[in-house]
């Protein structure tokens, strides 16, 4: 189309072109931080009137919307919706929008991942290991990270992996996050250990809010056809709720995240990783020993602590069969696929906008033409995913203020 903005975007200058894209905006984004945005949790839906806060975007971090209420998106004391689970909403700290982003934007990732290795778990494609630190590299000028075209698996790397990185670091405060969770990794880890998401293959296909079908995992330690995952999504705490139900039989070592040395495959680890710590790590989780509580909120159950050695298996060589869960938690918008509420209404319309995430004004082309709504400065603030801009060759359009 015409008006499409077509951005051919080098790592270095992301920052740039999200700089102009809020100045195109004609509001203030600066770097997400509270003191340029009130960031207003979503609502259950605005109405004519516009009185409601919206569907879908990101949690507050700012002490008035933060103290919970009786709509599904308030703060962190707010229970998860969907019916599938009580677990209560993070905690909104200071890098709460940082964290979605990257969550986000693995998720996208993993998706892009899965879809160019055709279900395959293992080799030669690996996308079941995109999200391990080792696969990226501080960009040139130090402002983003790239998929690093060292590494042996670069020639697997989709082009949608890599817009879906492009994209997730236009605004430069996830670049930041990012550029210091792998720096961190760097530091601190050995780099003998990949992280391998195994069910990551079922993402192949999903659209949001999936379905109840389990999807066969090419696994060879369980004959690449003992292995099954069902995918599902619900409303979570203003995110994208997406569950892996995983499960396998007569296989050893099984569990939905797991470690591979890299040494094994490679020879040798990465110069860059310098720190003493043998544990798996990725850039998305961002820097520290917390952990992104959007990017993985349990595995069987449990929140994993990717900065940690302990990633626990299971035997069940000899018993029926091996059962696991991962949860991941993308921005509703920035994914394909109708959204809802946890009332079971439409996201998107003008009577109920999704909640516009400050760090991420892009949406997904399902949701061209969507409503959003979000609070800079006191003053709730109307708009619509409009403007289309290419990036890498992935089209996605930009949020526009409307009133």
């Amino acid at each position: 189309m015409s008006n499409t903005r077509v951005l051919l975007i080098a790592p270095a200058v992301l920052a740039l072109a999200a700089a102009a894209c809020s100045a195109e905006i004609g509001q203030s984004e600066g770097s997400g931080t509270s003191s340029e945005a009130v960031r207003s949790g979503g609502g259950g839906g605005g109405g004519n009137n516009h009185s409601g806060s919206g569907s879908g975007g990101n949690s507050s971090s700012s002490s008035s919307s933060s103290s919970g209420s009786s709509t599904s998106s308030s703060g962190s004391s707010t229970s998860s919706s969907g019916g599938s689970s009580s677990q209560s909403c993070p905690s909104a700290g200071t890098n709460d929008n940082e964290q979605r982003a990257a969550a986000s934007t693995a998720f996208s990732i993993m998706k892009a991942a899965a879809q160019a290795c055709g279900g395959a778990s293992a080799g030669p494609c690996w996308g079941t290991t995109i999200l391990a630190s080792q696969r990226y590299r501080v960009a040139s000028g130090g402002a983003t990270i790239e998929f690093d075209p060292t590494d042996p698996q670069y020639g697997y790397v989709p082009q949608g992996a890599k817009a879906a990185l492009a994209i997730g670091q236009l605004d430069s405060t996830v670049a930041a996050f990012l550029v210091a969770g792998l720096q961190w990794d760097q530091k601190n880890t050995n780099g003998t250990l990949f992280p391998l998401v195994e069910p990551l293959a079922a993402l192949a296909n999903f659209t949001y809010p999936g379905n109840s079908s389990p999807i066969t995992i090419q696994d060879p330690a369980a004959g690449n056809n003992r292995r099954k995952d069902v995918v599902t999504g619900t409303a979570w705490c203003n995110t994208e709720k997406v569950h892996f139900a995983d499960t396998s039989s007569f296989e050893t070592n099984f569990a939905p995240f797991t470690t591979i040395g890299y040494v094994n495959f490679y020879g040798a680890t990465k110069p860059a990783y310098t720190g003493s710590n043998s544990f798996p790590s990725t850039p998305f989780n961002g820097s520290g020993n917390s952990n992104n509580p959007y990017l993985v909120v349990s595995v069987n159950g449990s929140q994993l602590t990717w900065n940690s050695s302990t990633w626990p298996t299971q035997d069940c060589s000899a018993d029926a069969s091996c059962n696991g869960t991962i949860d991941i938690d993308p921005i509703p918008y920035t994914q394909p696929g109708s959204y809802y509420d946890v009332t079971g209404t439409l996201v998107g319309p003008e009577t109920n906008p999704f909640a516009l995430v400050i760090t991420n004004l892009y949406a997904d082309p399902s949701h061209e033409g969507q409503w959003a709504t979000r609070t800079i400065l006191g003053v709730q603030q109307w708009g619509t995913f409009s403007l289309p801009v290419s990036v890498l060759g992935t089209t996605i359009y930009l949020y526009q203020k409307q009133m």
